[in-house]
């Protein structure tokens, strides 16, 4: 309601946009059922929640002299995480590889044997110099989630090679027994880093696990069955159980999936597990899913005849596939599969839709994807988009701007309630975009009563105008550049109770209007009969056009009230718009991160009070950094309270990390061969083992090292010469277990501890026997006191005040490094933290900040607490591309720029390391 009482029927959504018909009288939201997305001329985008008119997929049409690329010319082909090609040469028997540093193509496999070294005097070699491996027949190539790459092999003898990406080296084989058919024709990776191996020619499917061993759909031997345990825990939890013992049984054709298809060409395997197998027929293409070694559903056919631009005349196209490739979606967009033509010439997409029950539909989408000069050998799907081979390289596969619609559309709104007879509507308000080419008619009917509306004719209205300040309603963004804004309109006869409006949209095939919402609104405010004298309304004509050229100025002053009489939306931080929030935090003293979305920001603005309560503690820098660095922040960052050691974010403050125990290594109890032999540590010393403990064992240390001279204490300082000293630092670690720190720098630290501890002069003469005016006279020792209070005053200050004070004001901020995440995206991570912490932390104190892995690594994690079984070392983001300064050994690879033809060193990655030595003329 506006400040004049008028009221408006808002369409916003696709629930309400779907109670609209069309001109043939259909509910659009029926025709939105149609999974091919061609029920209506209107058509809903739920990417930009707009309605506009149905869009055609621009078809590329074949040259006269075009050929088309044939089934045969298909070659297995993935690409590595650090963006390297690999494929089978066209002859069937090599695996080239096209490196991503030099962008060259060479031969991966079979290697070449190298030039056998010179022999030199008692160095091994070989006594036969080895031969080139023999070449032998490959079908069917994928690379795993784990970084292996799986050839297959089809003659001799059918199986499969997997090379070690990481670590290199020659091909582990995988033979399958004799008798068991077997020929690989493409190979698909799976998530938990096995893979599925499609076979063409027997019509069969392998699936092989995260060690490429053959998943067998009725499960190994048992050979013991599970036994729950006779013990269990006191405190309840899940039950303590023996596990089964399995053997596995032998491969054999039992264990392949048995397909249901005319001709199965290729593979792939969504994120769920489900296997996507593409038939072929003449008639045309076919997905079937499979879960779990079962077929769901009935297989989906691809079909565009419905999409394609002419489709509304005589016009007959049947989808025959080449190849499909799979682009995995997001949380906001669905999965896609891509599908090249027998032609050769273009990629035709569909997305994949969750129906009722789980069930897939493919749903073809109007994009344009052409292909140039195709190959065929393969449709790679990386990184949310696609490539395609082009003569001996990889070219990703780029949408090209050719749209096509439906040239007009027509929608009826439902049936608009006025509430009361003779009711004047006032004005049409389209959030929507109309570009240059594109044109909205509208057309409206009104009655007072219902039935009388059918027989209405429609009235066409003005032609709908531009705001230059956007929306009519208060404080509410909206986008007025371009061509896209509020667009108004003014009725002129509509009048009574039921109104309903007609809106048709004319594109002229290359373009169309977009509309996101619309509100007609009614009764008008009249100024002429609020604010003029009943003469100006004695002529029924004069007046109508009176109250119309009125309404325009009551429009513009309307806004005006509006934006006073809702001033108070300001004040909140859930509808405040966007360009207010900043100046609403600088209520409270407040900058936010440019870096935050507006998510985040009315987030933090409603929970400001409940921040600044724990402001510069451990927990409120937890919450600043999950409000900047959460991929979903909601309130319960406030409000919950998680145990440290559970919380994702946490905060390490050094003063309470605890030193690691000495533990004693038990002895060795191997008598031959080669062996350890540790010497036990001496029990240390402490001040209730007494001050003449010590110097006899001082003593006798020096004694040990030759070193002569008369002790009768135990120096505090570290002694002059070169020996003494090496000796006194030995034995403190090794008696003490610390090298004593205070120097006459700490003199004033000893002073504080004592008046702390004792709180006046008296107490401490009485303890340590001394006869001091006061706490400024009292020395710091630099011989060992004498057994007593002093003694163990000193020991406390060199064991707890000195070290606590050494990393007081120190904490770590550990960030969980993200699953998946790249080495870019790590170091904008700890950007941010930095940032928010540097403003959020006590202003006395220092930090640093750091990345854990949520995996267990000795010496970096808790066993139960910070574990996660993973991919271990072969997870994508334990090993980002190496940056001089950025990274870090054993958790980066060097990415492949550097030349490797270099000579005149050696190359990590390609030279084994070993060990030169130099005698005269001759080197080993």
């Amino acid at each position: 309601m506006d400040a004049n009482g008028s009221r408006f029927h808002l369409l916003l959504g696709r629930d309400d946009w779907g109670r609209c018909s069309s001109d043939k009288g259909q509910p659009l939201a029926e025709a939105w059922a149609d999974a091919s997305g061609t029920g209506a001329d209107v058509a809903w985008d739920a990417l930009r929640a707009e309605v506009s008119l149905r869009a055609e997929l621009f078809r590329f049409p074949a040259a006269p002299r075009d050929v088309p690329p044939k089934l045969e010319d298909r070659r297995g082909a993935a690409r590595d995480r650090y963006k390297s090609f690999y494929w089978i040469d066209r002859d069937g028997l090599a695996v080239k590889v096209m490196s991503s540093g030099s962008r060259l193509t060479s031969t991966f496999w079979p290697v070449a044997p190298s030039e056998p070294r010179a022999a030199t005097f008692g160095g091994f070699g070989p006594v036969v110099a080895p031969s080139a491996p023999a070449a032998v027949p490959l079908g069917g190539l994928g690379i795993t989630a784990h970084h292996y790459l799986v050839v297959g092999t089809l003659a001799p003898e059918p199986g499969l090679l997997v090379f070690d990406l990481h670590s290199g080296g020659p091909p582990v084989r995988h033979l399958w027994p004799a008798g068991v058919p077997f020929a690989p024709w493409d190979v698909a990776a799976t998530p938990d880093g096995g893979a599925v191996v499609l076979d063409r020619q027997h019509r069969r499917l392998w699936r092989l696990d995260a060690e490429l061993r053959v998943v067998r759909l009725g499960g190994d031997s048992v050979l013991a069955e599970e036994v729950v345990e006779v013990f269990q825990p006191a405190q309840g939890g899940p039950p303590r159980r023996v596990p089964a013992v399995t053997f596995p049984e032998p491969v054999s054709l039992d264990a392949s999936l048995p397909l249901d298809a005319a001709d199965p060409i290729s593979v792939e395997v969504l994120p769920d597990g489900r296997v996507l197998v593409l038939d072929r027929g003449e008639a045309g293409g076919f997905l079937s899913v499979y879960r779990d070694g079962q077929p769901e559903g009935a297989p989906l056919p691809l079909e565009v005849e419905g999409i394609l631009q002419g489709s509304g005349s005589a016009f007959s196209y049947a989808l025959v596939p080449h190849d499909m490739a799979l682009v995995p979606g997001t949380k906001d967009t669905p999965h896609r599969v891509l599908v090249v033509g027998r032609d050769g010439n273009q990629v035709f997409a569909f997305d994949l839709h969750v129906g009722e029950g789980g069930a897939l539909s493919a749903v073809p989408q109007p994009e344009y994807l052409p292909l140039r000069l195709f190959g065929g050998k393969a449709l790679i799907g990386v990184d949310g988009g696609a490539f395609y081979d082009f003569a001996d390289t990889f070219v990703p596969l780029v949408a090209q701007r050719r749209p096509r619609y439906v040239r007009e559309a027509t929608l009826r709104t439902p049936v608009l309630d006025g509430r009361a007879p003779d009711c004047v509507w006032h004005r049409l308000m389209l959030d929507a975009s109309i570009p240059p080419g594109a044109r909205v008619t509208v057309r409206t009917r009104a009655a007072n009563e219902h039935a009388d509306l059918e027989a209405t004719p429609f009235i066409e209205e003005p032609t709908p105008y531009k705001r230059g300040r956007g929306s009519e309603l208060p404080y509410v963004a909206g986008a007025t550049s371009g061509h896209r804004g509020t667009f108004e309109v003014l009725f002129q006869r509509a009048k009574g109770r039921y109104a309903q409006v007609e809106l048709t949209l004319h594109g002229g095939g290359a373009t169309t209007p977009r509309i996101h919402a619309l509100r007609a609104w009614y009764p008008r405010f009249s100024y002429l009969a609020q604010y003029l004298p009943g003469l100006y309304r004695q002529d029924a004509e004069s007046a109508s056009f009176l109250d119309r050229f009125l309404a325009n100025v009551e429009g513009l002053f309307t806004s005006l009230e509006d934006r006073i009489a809702a001033a108070q939306v300001l004040f909140d931080a859930r509808g405040a718009p966007p360009e207010a929030l900043d100046w609403l935090s600088s209520w409270f003293g407040v900058a936010m991160d440019p870096a935050w979305d507006e998510t985040r920001r009315r987030l933090f603005l409603r929970h400001t009070l409940d921040f600044f309560q724990w402001r510069g503690t451990p927990r409120g820098l937890i919450m600043a950094l999950r409000v900047a660095l959460d991929e979903c922040p909601d309130d319960t960052i406030f409000t919950e309270e998680t145990e440290p050691t559970r919380a994702r974010f946490r905060i390490v403050e050094r003063f309470r990390s605890a030193r690691t125990p000495f533990i004693t290594p038990p002895e060795s109890t191997v008598s031959d061969g080669i062996h350890v032999v540790t010497t036990a540590t001496t029990q240390r010393w402490e001040p209730s083992q007494g001050r003449a403990q010590l110097v006899d064992r001082y003593r006798a240390a020096l004694q040990a090292a030759g070193v002569t001279a008369t002790v009768d204490s135990f120096p505090l300082r570290e002694p002059a010469g070169a020996t003494a000293s090496s000796v006194w630092r030995s034995f403190c670690m090794e008696a003490l277990g610390f090298i004593p720190a205070a120097t006459v720098a700490t003199t004033s630290v000893w002073r504080e501890f004592l008046l702390r501890r004792y709180r006046n002069v008296t107490a401490l003469n009485a303890a340590h026997l001394t006869s001091l005016a006061d706490f400024t006279q009292a020395a710091l020792p630099v011989v060992l006191p004498d057994d007593g209070p002093a003694q163990t005053d000193w020991y406390h200050f060199e064991t707890v005040v000195l070290p606590v004070r050494a990393a007081a004001h120190r904490f770590t901020v550990v960030l969980p490094v993200p699953k998946g995440s790249a080495a870019e995206e790590q170091r904008t991570r700890l950007e941010q933290a930095m940032r928010v912490v540097a403003v959020e932390k006590p202003a006395h104190t220092v930090f640093d900040v750091k990345f854990y892995w949520a995996m267990f690594r000795v010496g970096e994690a808790r066993l139960g607490v910070d574990t996660l079984i993973d991919l271990g070392s072969r997870a994508p983001e334990l090993m980002p591309a190496m940056q001089l300064g950025r990274e870090y050994l054993a958790e980066s690879h060097l990415a492949p720029r550097p030349p490797q033809d270099a000579k005149d060193r050696q190359i990590l990655g390609r030279d084994a390391l070993g060990r030169r030595e130099t005698h005269g003329s001759d080197t080993l």
